[in-house]
Order: structure tokens, then sequence, then C-alpha cells
């Protein structure tokens, strides 16, 4: 028979008990700032790179390379799929609903195979948050 066992110093979980609400509003509130922050990238013009053929009501240029995309239907395209929601007391996430999202955001091959660059819009916004985020976690935890 094997035995394995694991101890948990738990010098601060008294302070993330006492302070559970205010991480989990530090939480829900980072989603929905990475939320906001990616659909303001894309609600932003990035500036024309190429234009769509065959748009004349309705014109449409990519973005620039590395730059977020270019909104295409107001708010009712790809930044309009993106939500955020908590999963539990102190998890959340933001999901993009929109099928082309993956490969704008990761970049892709074509169907003639040449490669199409990314055009990031969650991460730059993850990382835009990041920072304030962990200070806030950091400032609960302490109990401040």
């Amino acid at each position: 028979m094997i035995k394995v066992s694991y101890s948990l110093k738990t010098t601060g979980a008294d302070a993330y008990r006492r302070n559970l609400s205010q991480l989990s509003v530090a939480v829900g509130n980072a989603a929905a700032n990475i939320e906001g922050n990616a659909k303001d990238s894309i609600m932003m013009s990035s500036g024309k790179y190429r234009e769509y053929p065959g748009r004349k009501e309705h014109p449409h240029w990519s973005s620039p390379p590395g730059t977020p995309p270019n909104a295409d239907m107001g708010g009712a395209g790809l930044a309009g799929s993106i939500v955020s929601k908590m999963t539990g007391k102190t998890s959340a996430e933001v999901n993009v609903g929109a099928k082309y999202g993956i490969p704008l955001e990761l970049g892709w091959m074509s169907q003639n195979g040449n490669h199409v660059p990314a055009r990031p819009f969650l991460r730059p916004a993850v990382e835009k948050e990041a920072p304030a985020f962990q200070a806030a976690c950091k400032a609960i935890l302490r109990g401040k």
C-alpha cells in the first residue's frame, strides 16, 4: 500500500476567507474590463490595410497585421460577440462568440495557402488589465 499525504500552510487562508467577497468583485471587474478593452480596440479603427472586394454598399478595410481588427458590422459583429461572466466565486471567463474570433486573434492560413497574420484583440486586453488586477488581488489578500 502506498500512502501519499499533503499539507497546506494556512497562513493566508484566513485573510482569503475574510476577503472572498472583495476578491470576487475584483475578478468580476477584471473580466468586465477585459471585455470592454477588447471591444473598444475593435470599435476604434486600427487603420486601413486591404479593402474587402465586392462590398460597394458597405466597404470594409482589414486592419494592419498585429493591430486589432476593424469593426465590420458596428457593435453587432466581433465586438458584440465578446461577453464576460462570472463562473464561480473567484473565477470568470471572457468568451468570444464569433467563429472568426480565434483566427483573427491568432492568424490563419488562407484557402490559397497564404499566412494571414494575427489581429490580436483579446491578448492585449488581458495584458492591459493584468497589472491592476494583480495589484488588487495582492491588496485584498493582505487585508487592505
